[in-house]
This record gives C-alpha cells, structure tokens and sequence, in this order.
C-alpha cells in the first residue's frame, strides 16, 4: 500500500483525490494539511512514502524549500499545480520533487505519477521534460551575483553595500534580467523565484569581468 499526504490550499482537493482515487486499491490518502508547517506538526506516527504537494500555499512559502523540507522527512514529493510552468518546473525538480502533475490531469495519471515517484523514479510528462531541459536566459556574473544576493533576502541596500555599488546600479541589473526573462514569454512578477534557476555565483570572480 503506497500511502500519501496532501499538502493543499484548497480544502475540497482532498476529497477529489479521495474521488479520483477511490478505485484504485494500492494507494491511500493517511493525511491531508494546508501548509508545510501544519503537515509537519501533525504528522507524528503516520508515515508517508509520498507527499503531493501544492505549489503555491497560501502562506507564501517558497515551493522549492517547501519541497527540500519535505524531502528531509523521507518522503517522495509530488508537486501538483493548475499549470506548469519552466520556472517553476525547474526549482522544484532541482529542489528534489519526483515529479510534477498539472491538476486537471485523470486520476489514471495520478496514480501512475504516484506509483512511479514511489519507486523512485522522476515523473514528468515529455512536454515537461522540454521545459526543464531548456536553458534559461543567460546572465553576466554581475547580474548573477546581484540576483543571488537579493533573490536570498538582501535588500536593495544591503545588496549594494555587499557589491560596493549604487543602489540605482543594482535596480539596474534587476530590470536587466526581468527583460531577459520577457523575451522568452515568461515575464517574472517577482524576481527572487529566479535565484534557483541558476547556480551559486563566485563571490570572488563575479565582478572581476
């Protein structure tokens, strides 16, 4: 028996998985959550080999840690979401997610999603895998250093004082790297969900180009 938490805003997702699952004998639903946090604290004594995880909680968690959180507890992560998207693809797969499912996929999908994660295999459709294979736009090692410094809580400020330039210079570098992601079509509301699109920057060569 492969058994499964859910993590989602939405109360009645639940009971619609509990639905689209209801005939399928090898899975079941021991524990339903809306957030991380409140998964975690009432979890004791139920285990989960996998955790299907909504991707954008109401309480503004990061969903890539929230999928390095989940990981840490031994559990495989299944990351669901109403659409799918390069970005967010790839954080969460790079986070560890085992796989990704769009929501209004059939519940014959879902539970071979399931059972494949459950083995440890990666579930992602082929247009997925497309998405998470294409490379996204690349930044000069000013750009990626400002956006590693600000995309992990640096203020303006700080970012500034840390690079040792100006304020308007790093704001610069932002509205830079937004336009390079909306020439691809995917215009970024907030610009700290890029810094896992990326590797570290070396702190010491960044600036020296």
């Amino acid at each position: 028996m492969i058994r499964i938490s859910v993590i989602d805003n939405d109360k009645l997702v639940p009971a619609g998985l509990r639905a689209l699952l209801a005939d399928t004998a090898d899975i079941v639903i021991v524990h339903t959550a809306t957030t991380v946090g409140g998964y975690l604290a009432a979890r004791t004594g139920t285990t989960t080999d996998v955790v299907l995880l909504d991707l954008r909680l109401e309480d503004g968690s990061d969903p890539a840690a929230n999928v390095a959180v989940l990981n840490a507890t031994g559990a495989a992560v299944l990351v669901i979401s109403v659409h799918g998207d390069r970005r967010h693809v790839r954080a969460t797969i790079r986070a560890g997610a085992s796989g990704y499912l769009v929501k209004n996929d059939d519940a014959d999908k879902l539970a071979e999603a399931i059972r494949t994660v459950h083995t440890g295999q990666l579930a992602l459709t082929a247009e997925l895998m497309t998405l998470i294979n294409d490379d996204p736009p690349e930044l000069s090692p000013q750009e990626l250093q400002v956006l590693y410094l600000y995309g992990t809580g640096s203020t303006l400020a700080a970012t500034a004082r840390r690079l040792g330039i100006a304020i308007p210079t790093v704001r610069s570098y932002l509205d830079r790297i937004r336009a390079k992601w909306a020439a691809t079509d995917e215009p970024v509301e907030d610009i700290r969900s890029l810094v896992h699109e990326y590797p570290h920057p070396d702190d010491k060569s960044a600036w020296q180009a």
